[in-house]
C-alpha cells in the first residue's frame, strides 16, 4: 500500500520520513501520476496533448504540464494535471522533473541545455500518449523570441499586425486577425545579435501580401521591438501596409 505524508511543508512520501505507525515511506517519482481511478475520467477516442505547437524556453525555465483533448480544430479541453504519467524527455538531462503539491508535473530546462536544442517531453494519460516539444534559446542571443503585437496608432486601420511570433527555433508567423490556430502566414528567419540584420523566409501561409520586405535591421529595447526596411506588407482590406513598433 503505497502512503503519504505531510513532511516538509508538502505532500510527498521522503525517504527518511515515516507514517503514523512507524512504515517507512519511500521517495516519490515526479514522472508518475499522482492521481488515478475516477480522479482521471477519460475522454475516449480524441487527440491528447500539453501544446500545439512547439514552445521556446531558456535554460533555467520551468513549463508545467497540463493535459489537453481536443476533438476539433482549436479546442482546448483541460484534464487533470495529477493523472499525468510516465513522465519523460529526450535528450536525456535536458530537464529536470518535479512536481507541485496540487499534482502539476514541472519540466525545468537544464541549465546546461543548449540553445537549439529540441526536447521531446512525452507521457501518458489513462494510456494515452501526451507529446510536447519545446526549443531552448537564450535570449541574450535572440531577443526576438516571444509573442509581439504591432502598435497602429498612426496605421491605416486593419494594418496592424496583431501577433508575430518567433520561435527559438528558428520559426517565425504573421497575423493580423489572431482566431483559434488561424496564422496568415509563416516560415523561417535569421538574425544577427551583433548586426541586428534580420531576413525572413516564407514558406506558406493564408494570406501572403505581395508587398512584403524581407530583409533589414531588428533592433529591441525591452518590450518593444522596431524594424528598419523590413514590411510584413499590406493585408486585404487596409490601405497600406503598418510600419508601427511592436510591443510584447
Amino acid at each position: 500500500m503505497k502512503l503519504k505524508l505531510l513532511c516538509a511543508g508538502m505532500m510527498v512520501a521522503l525517504a527518511g520520513c515515516q507514517s503514523d505507525d512507524g512504515v517507512a515511506i519511500t521517495e516519490m517519482d515526479p514522472a508518475q501520476a499522482t492521481l488515478s481511478g475516477e480522479a482521471c475520467p477519460d475522454a475516449g477516442e480524441a487527440a491528447y496533448f500539453f501544446w500545439m505547437s512547439p514552445v521556446s524556453a531558456e535554460p533555467g525555465q520551468k513549463i508545467g504540464l497540463s493535459p489537453y483533448w481536443t476533438d476539433m480544430p482549436g479546442g482546448f479541453n483541460p484534464l487533470p494535471a495529477g493523472c499525468v504519467d510516465d513522465v519523460s524527455a529526450h535528450p536525456d538531462g535536458a530537464v529536470i522533473l518535479t512536481r507541485t503539491d496540487n499534482g502539476l508535473a514541472l519540466a525545468e530546462i537544464a541549465e546546461g541545455a543548449e540553445a537549439g536544442t529540441r526536447i521531446h517531453l512525452t507521457a501518458t494519460y489513462n494510456g494515452h500518449g501526451l507529446i510536447g516539444l519545446v526549443d531552448v534559446y537564450r535570449a541574450a542571443d535572440n531577443p526576438l523570441v516571444g509573442r509581439w503585437r504591432q502598435d497602429g496608432g498612426s496605421c491605416a486601420p486593419g494594418s496592424a499586425v496583431q501577433e508575430l511570433v518567433f520561435t527559438g527555433s528558428g520559426d517565425f508567423s504573421v497575423t493580423w486577425t489572431p482566431f483559434e490556430a488561424y496564422k496568415d502566414y509563416w516560415g523561417s528567419y535569421t538574425y544577427d545579435a551583433d548586426t541586428g540584420a534580420v531576413s525572413f523566409e516564407i514558406e506558406s501561409g493564408n494570406q501572403t501580401p505581395e508587398d512584403v520586405v524581407l530583409e533589414g535591421a531588428a533592433q529591441v529595447s525591452g518590450d518593444e521591438l522596431s524594424f528598419d526596411g523590413v514590411s510584413f506588407g499590406t493585408p486585404r482590406n487596409a490601405e497600406s501596409a503598418c510600419r508601427g513598433k511592436f510591443l510584447r
